[in-house]
């Protein structure tokens, strides 16, 4: 399960990334809106602008 605190729950953005283990990504908004509740809570996010965590990933290509 993700879990934040009140600090990093402010620095998110619906722009910054939601990646899960099995490779599934997403927009944070999207999530937010409900349009990955079918998907667990236990994702990564992945600022936008960590273009090296996006590369390592693999899916900087999709998502810049």
């Amino acid at each position: 399960m993700t879990t934040t605190n009140r600090a990093e729950a402010k620095a998110l953005h619906p722009q910054d990334i939601a990646v899960w283990p099995d490779g599934t990504w997403a927009e944070l908004g999207d999530v937010w809106n409900g349009e990955y509740g079918f998907m667990s809570d236990d994702y990564e996010v992945v600022p936008l602008e960590d273009h090296a965590r996006l590369k390592a990933l693999g899916i900087d290509g999709e998502v810049l």
